[in-house]
């Protein structure tokens, strides 16, 4: 017995087994009990300290992904629902249809859309596509928001709607006084783009974003003024920012991209209200000055439909400076108009090669091969065009010529719809045709 004992220091706490084989068998077992007891209760803390442990890891890393959930939802607060006033207001402001409707779904109106205030809508010439899609949308409402539309506003709406912009800009000065809203001097920015007073404009959008700093249409809008100002860091920095708000926003990505490419000419950039003008800030001219001179007499020939002498200098002009995208685009348009479709072709993807972000040469491109009937390739380039700008509505009725002509109506009678919505809203650079260049034989230098 004595020999499968083990060692007095080999049992835990000093344990001195022989002295408790001294003692008598009864109070023996009892010892024997109580260290049993104590060697399972010492087993046992260090898994209850790890479990305790785990709890607590797991505890504070629950905290901490509450925290940081709180922190973006700080970042990025959920947007009141919309009143009527507002709706009237953005579409002065010149927002796209589609975009207020989605708005619309996602935050919800304060109003009941009966018909009393569906006609107050008509009569401040809401789309119908929106006043069809109210009935239907989330409703909050809101005791502290009237419902009603400030006649002013309406006579606004009106006015806008006219194209009487002066009338419009003066209703709106009624609305804007002892009334600082964003959205109103959104609209405000909007009618002093229209009319080119781009110093007023990029004020009354700043003033916007000063007001309601999760407004990313502002940015936007602060963006394109930049971008005609030719001021491209700006054009980054508000580019960035209505992504920060809104990461999916295609003219946000857009005015990021033109940000890079900027040059001093003038960009042309379409708004929403615009002019029908093209973006040509990326067609770089060039160094050599024989070759602009050469690619301005070619416009000149052109325009006296002198076709060979015109292809002779802008080819002249490609041998000098062979990477100006503006000498292929000014070529390739000539070569559409003389009916030469493979050259056409071949100059203007040359030039989309150089510039692939230009949308005047990416649209001449899409109407020359609607031109020659090449509609497969017409629709893929017209897509690409679209998930680039959304907004540029230009490219849609080719492309809905396109998808008819291979048969894809349902296809076509989507685009058409589209057509449809952001017409309504923006009257930038769309054509009957989608011929970007129709009126003129070239870009100057």
């Amino acid at each position: 017995m004595q020999n499968s004992l083990l060692p007095a220091n080999a049992w835990p706490f000093g344990f001195d087994t022989h002295a408790v084989l001294k003692t008598p068998r009864q109070q023996r077992s009892r010892l024997l009990a109580g260290f049993c007891l104590t060697l399972a209760i010492c087993a046992t803390l260090p898994v209850r300290a790890q479990e305790t442990e785990s709890v607590g890891d797991a505890a504070r890393a629950f905290r901490a992904r509450r925290a940081a959930q709180a922190n973006q939802d700080n970042q990025h607060p959920a947007r009141p629902p919309l009143s009527a006033t507002t709706l009237v207001t953005w579409q002065i402001a010149g927002m796209a249809m589609p975009d207020i409707l989605n708005e619309v779904q996602t935050r919800g109106i304060t109003f009941v859309p009966d018909n009393t205030q569906l006609d107050r809508l008509r009569e401040a010439r809401v789309a119908p596509e929106l006043l069809a899609a109210l009935p239907n949308v989330p409703l909050h409402p809101d005791a502290s928001t009237s419902s009603e539309v400030p006649q002013a506003l309406i006579a606004a709406a009106q006015a806008f709607s006219g194209k009487d912009y002066a009338t419009a800009r003066h209703s709106l000065e009624t609305c804007v006084q002892g009334n600082q809203d964003a959205n109103l001097y959104a609209a405000v920015g909007n009618l002093n783009f229209i009319s080119g007073d781009f110093a007023s404009a990029k004020t009354a959008f700043v003033r916007s974003a000063e007001l309601d700093p999760n407004f990313a249409y502002a940015h936007v809008r602060l963006a394109q003024i930049y971008y005609r100002l030719e001021q491209g860091s700006q054009v980054a920095d508000e580019a960035k920012q209505a992504l920060r708000l809104q990461p999916a926003n295609a003219e946000a990505h857009k005015y990021l991209a033109l940000s890079s490419t900027m040059q001093t000419q003038d960009s042309g950039g379409a708004a929403a209200g615009g002019g029908k003008v093209e973006d040509l800030s990326d067609l770089e001219a060039g160094s050599n000055k024989e070759a602009k001179d050469l690619n301005n007499q070619g416009i000149a020939l052109a325009q006296q439909n002198e076709w060979a002498k015109a292809e002779a200098a802008y080819k002249r002009a490609i041998e000098l400076d062979p990477n100006v995208a503006m000498y292929y685009y000014n070529l390739g348009n000539l070569y559409t108009k003389w009916r030469h479709p493979q050259q056409a072709l071949a100059a203007l993807n040359k030039a989309k090669a150089l510039a692939p972000r230009n949308m005047a040469v990416r649209q001449n491109l899409g109407y020359t091969m609607c031109q020659f009937n090449l509609f497969s390739d017409a629709v893929t380039e017209f897509r690409e065009m679209l998930d680039m700008d959304p907004h540029w509505n230009m490219a849609r009725p080719c492309l809905i010529k396109a998808l008819d002509s291979l048969g894809r109506k349902t296809e076509a009678d989507q685009v058409e719809r589209d057509y449809k919505l952001y017409k309504s809203s923006d009257d930038s650079g769309d054509s009957e045709d989608g011929n970007s260049n129709q009126d003129e034989s070239g870009v100057k230098l």
